[in-house]
């Protein structure tokens, strides 16, 4: 009778495991499915958007602003970039309608023409600190090309030891230079490209001295350290002049952002602030604020750029 209970109570349980095992590969063939199927669509979903910001790359607005990314050091495409600057407009124009109560013809007019304006600088910007940090590392790059040509090596090979020995950005720029050289091209025309990419003074006169070496010959080693010892002589007084200046540049750009907070919170304190934004005398008081605004920016930046 036992024996007759355990094989019952085996059968049942075998019965039952089989009914589980069938259920498990049930659900998991309904989970695939449904993964496959949402991995399709997110495919599809992908190939959609990448066709749309080739097609926006084609276009001639495009075509102009893709250098202005690479001088500028940015890994944006211009689709994605000219997405940002509209999503940026449409930002400035919700604040001046629901923050400032602007009507919104108006808010839609000054985010078109600012956001532009605003994106230039920001280019302008970013390629002006990409130069600045391959500047400060010139001299380093001049001492090691001095000690390759010390060793007998070319100026090819004394760039392969820069590349592999310095840091980016300058080890990025000079790897381009390197891998072109490699591919057949002539090293003058590769480093003049890179004088395209990367618009500085220093860089320009490194790129000279390689060039009218190579061309004429001459003692390199020595031209390249009394280069770097010079380089690192005008980095010395730049900071400098950049610690003096700090205040006003700082100040130049801290005004127009205080004066935008104050008339923000004006906006909500004062009753008929919003006047300011209706009327065509308040458009004119508008546009005094907004020169005299860039007009104080122009000065103190004029006034402390001082080269050297």
């Amino acid at each position: 009778m036992a024996i007759a209970i355990i094989g019952a109570a085996a059968v049942f349980c075998g019965i039952w495991a089989l009914y589980y095992r069938f259920q498990v590969l049930k659900e998991k063939k309904v989970t695939t499915e449904r993964v496959s199927n949402w991995l399709y669509q997110a495919r599809k979903q992908l190939s959609w958007s990448d066709e749309l910001v080739e097609r926006l790359d084609e276009m001639n607005w495009a075509k102009n602003l893709a250098p202005k990314l690479e001088r500028a050091s940015i890994s944006l495409r211009p689709a994605e970039y000219g997405v940002l600057m509209v999503a940026a407009g449409a930002a400035l124009a919700a604040l001046l309608i629901y923050g400032m109560g602007a009507r919104p013809l108006l808010s839609v007019s000054l985010a078109t023409t600012v956001t532009p304006f605003a994106s230039n600088w920001f280019l302008k910007s970013r390629r002006n600190v990409y130069a600045a940090r391959i500047d400060a590392q010139l001299s380093e790059a001049c001492r090691l090309l001095s000690s390759a040509a010390q060793a007998g090596l070319s100026i090819p090979q004394g760039l392969e030891i820069v590349v592999k020995e310095m840091p980016n950005p300058i080890r990025g720029e000079l790897s381009t230079v390197v891998r072109e050289v490699q591919l057949g091209r002539d090293i003058e025309s590769a480093l003049k490209d890179l004088l395209k990419r990367v618009s500085s003074r220093d860089l320009q006169v490194f790129v000279n001295a390689l060039i009218i070496q190579r061309r004429a010959g001459g003692n390199l080693a020595k031209v390249l350290a009394e280069m770097a010892r010079t380089m690192e002589e005008r980095k010395i007084i730049h900071q400098t002049i950049k610690a003096y200046t700090s205040q006003s540049r700082y100040t130049a750009y801290m005004l127009p952002l205080a004066s935008m907070i104050v008339m923000f919170v004006m906006s909500k304190m004062v009753e008929g602030f919003n006047l300011l934004f209706e009327h065509p005398l308040g458009y004119l008081v508008l546009f005094i604020f907004a020169a005299l605004q860039l007009l104080g920016i122009v000065l103190v930046k004029k006034i402390s750029d001082i080269r050297v």
